[in-house]
């Protein structure tokens, strides 16, 4: 009996070839990845909402605050004040507060009062507003924009 009688033979068109299993691969990752991501964002929608009627309440109100012609969340001597640096804020361009993590107290002894950003208080009620945050800003506290005033 000759050799190639004992090894069955494979046909050459049904053996993958080396770009064919890359691309299933490939395909098989994109998929993963693309799940995953997908996966991801549904969970942290799910997150980010306080159930029912609060999410629209939340909701509305931002939407409020970052509407043309309002003052951005502050009273009207901070719409379009200018920050510690000179930066004039635009009550039309602002990030809200969650969208920068914004707390009430100083993180690694960085605080909003000794930001660039940072529009000292006007009015005397102890607080100030940001060139591009929205809402009301207390002097002790932080947010990830923070960018030390050198001046």
């Amino acid at each position: 009996m000759r050799d190639d009688e004992r090894t069955p033979r494979r046909d050459a068109t049904t053996r993958p070839t080396r770009s064919q299993e890359a691309s299933d691969t490939g395909r098989t990752r994109r998929r993963f990845i693309w799940l995953t991501g997908t996966a991801a964002m549904a969970g942290l929608a799910g997150c980010s909402g306080g159930g029912g009627g609060a999410t629209e309440t939340t909701t509305a109100t931002a939407t409020t605050t970052q509407s043309s012609g309002s003052t951005g969340g502050v009273p009207e001597a901070y719409a379009t004040a200018t920050s510690l640096d000179g930066t004039q804020r635009n009550p039309d361009s602002l990030s809200s507060q969650e969208a920068v993590s914004y707390q009430d107290e100083p993180k690694d002894g960085k605080q909003c009062s000794t930001c660039r950003y940072y529009i000292e208080d006007k009015n005397g009620d102890g607080v100030g507003a940001c060139a591009i945050v929205a809402g009301e800003i207390a002097p002790e506290g932080y947010c990830v924009s923070y960018v030390e005033y050198e001046g």
